[in-house]
């Protein structure tokens, strides 16, 4: 079986990815198959929110009762399995970001990392899209 490779200049490259891709993932929804398929063989990053973004998320989840307690720390352990990347972000430069398009900072903080690292983003986040396409950043 071969495994696909996302090039950018004929060389696989690194990837930002958000909280709303990894928790697809952690909690098997529907985008999770073409989630794997694309980040297959390059390396995963993020800004270094994400657990904290995840950790909210999986709260989130278990208050609409789409996980229960009994599972939400081994979701999480699983979590920390993830080959994922951690960095940190130019908060002041999220901060900007996220005034001049009247936006969330967490958004705004894988969009500073993918300035400054000058990577690509893969979200699920329409609007976290939109505003990384409109600063030029290659959104998968």
């Amino acid at each position: 079986m071969t495994k696909q490779i996302i090039l950018l200049y004929n060389k696989p490259v690194d990837v930002i990815i958000d909280a709303s891709c990894v928790v697809s993932i952690l909690l098997a929804e529907h985008e999770a198959k073409e989630i794997r398929k694309k980040t297959s063989n390059i390396q995963l990053v993020s800004s270094s929110c994400l657990p904290y973004e995840v950790g909210n998320s999986l709260t989130s989840a278990l208050k609409r009762r789409r996980i229960t307690a009994n599972i939400i720390d081994k979701i999480f352990r699983e979590f920390k399995k993830m080959p994922i990347r951690l960095v940190e972000t130019n908060i002041e430069t999220a901060l900007r970001i996220a005034a001049d398009e009247n936006h969330y900072a967490y958004d705004a903080y894988y969009i500073a990392c993918a300035i400054d690292k000058n990577l690509p983003i893969l979200s699920l986040d329409n609007g976290l899209i939109e505003i990384a396409r409109k600063r030029g950043i290659k959104c998968l």
